[in-house]
């Protein structure tokens, strides 16, 4: 039971959901040098010819369709499971999710990685952190539920299947943790708490090579890794790492008593499955007009929008921004040879040219 290497992906035949994402952007390509037959499904032909000029098959379908996914899977050494809506309700992606698993075990997959992510732990993100800590029983996000009810169905079911629980991934693409944060820099200044936290994060082509990784180990269960960096590293260091690279943002602290107690009073309350009207939009925007392009013009009218002088964190992000729990590695590093090449350095490194880019450098 030894971790290989990615060069034994060769001639293999895998199948990527999630293949236009910014994970599954980085993902092809590698798959790609290391040999595979890949096949990225896609809604529709946007982005196909990308795909295809870089070695890739493009199936064009739906998650939710059993039938048309069993076709497509039979013969498929690996399935790599990394789709998921966040403008659709959890219980839509709950319900895709569910029709591909079923067509994946009447296909014969030979393994799936599925693309988990570290809020399925009830300690997250304040408490230390490994694949042995509880899972949230009860409350949570729809969008928590949902991630653990997929991994528990692929806990229970007969096909191999590594749960990869990454933490925060950051890196050339990343909504969440590149370019929301370089916006809110360009904006002026970000209200850090004081204390300040950790921030548990990893850069994309560190996941990749996990990934990669547990698609070629031999013996392989049901078995769960978390993926994170070597170590945490300080928000601050991030954003600033951020604003030297776009050449504009600060940093302020503020003591953690006066940013808790000016947020607003939680509803007690199940939280909604409903995205907001804004995500709804952008769905269906760039179902008409694909990713690139729509993503091309939600940047241009950034960018001629009044920007806020200094932002505040949320209830959610004020969490993150305090937290001193870390998320081990050690099952990763033993039983994959996971071994993370991008300290916070190295990936500003990676991800200077993107931003220098997007914001006009």
């Amino acid at each position: 039971m030894k971790a290989t290497g990615p060069e034994q992906l060769n001639g293999k035949s895998v199948f990527v959901t999630g293949a236009t994402g910014f994970i599954g952007k980085r993902l092809v390509p590698a798959l790609l040098d290391a040999g595979a037959k890949v096949t990225a499904l896609l809604r529709s032909r946007h982005g196909a010819r990308t795909l295809e000029a870089m070695g890739a098959h493009v199936a064009t379908g739906a998650l939710g369709d059993p039938g048309a996914m069993e076709t497509a899977l039979r013969g498929q050494d690996v399935l790599f499971h990394l789709a998921y809506d966040m403008r659709a309700p959890a219980a839509d992606n709950l319900d895709t999710f569910d029709a591909l698993r079923q067509a994946t075990e009447a296909a014969g997959v030979g393994r799936i990685i599925h693309i988990s992510s570290i809020v399925v732990y009830d300690g997250w993100p304040q408490e230390d952190l490994t694949e042995d800590s509880p899972l949230f029983q009860t409350g949570g996000t729809p969008y928590q539920q949902a991630k653990l009810t997929m991994e528990q169905a692929l806990i229970q079911g007969n096909c191999p299947v590594a749960l990869l629980q990454p933490t925060l991934v950051y890196g050339p693409g990343s909504m969440l943790w590149t370019d929301r944060l370089a916006d809110w820099m360009a904006a002026g200044r970000v209200v850090l708490p004081e204390p300040e936290g950790l921030c548990n994060a990893v850069f994309v082509d560190d996941l990749v090579q996990a990934m990669l990784r547990a698609a070629v180990l031999e013996g392989l269960g049901q078995e769960r890794f978390i993926i994170s960096g070597a170590a945490p590293f300080a928000w601050s260091d991030l954003l600033t790492g951020y604003a030297n690279i776009i050449g504009r943002g600060t940093v302020r602290h503020v003591p953690i008593s006066h940013l808790t107690a000016r947020l607003p009073q939680e509803e007690p309350g199940k939280i909604p499955d409903t995205p907001p009207l804004a995500a709804r939009i952008s769905a269906a925007a760039r179902g008409w007009i694909g990713r690139e392009r729509f993503e091309t013009l939600v940047q241009m009218v950034k960018r001629r929008l009044p920007q806020q002088d200094e932002v505040y964190p949320d209830r959610y992000m004020l969490d993150l921004f305090s937290t001193t729990g870390q998320c081990r590695i050690d099952r990763a590093r033993a039983r994959l040879g996971y071994a993370p090449e991008y300290d916070l350095e190295a990936g500003l490194a990676a991800t200077h040219s993107y931003l220098r880019s997007r914001y006009g450098k």
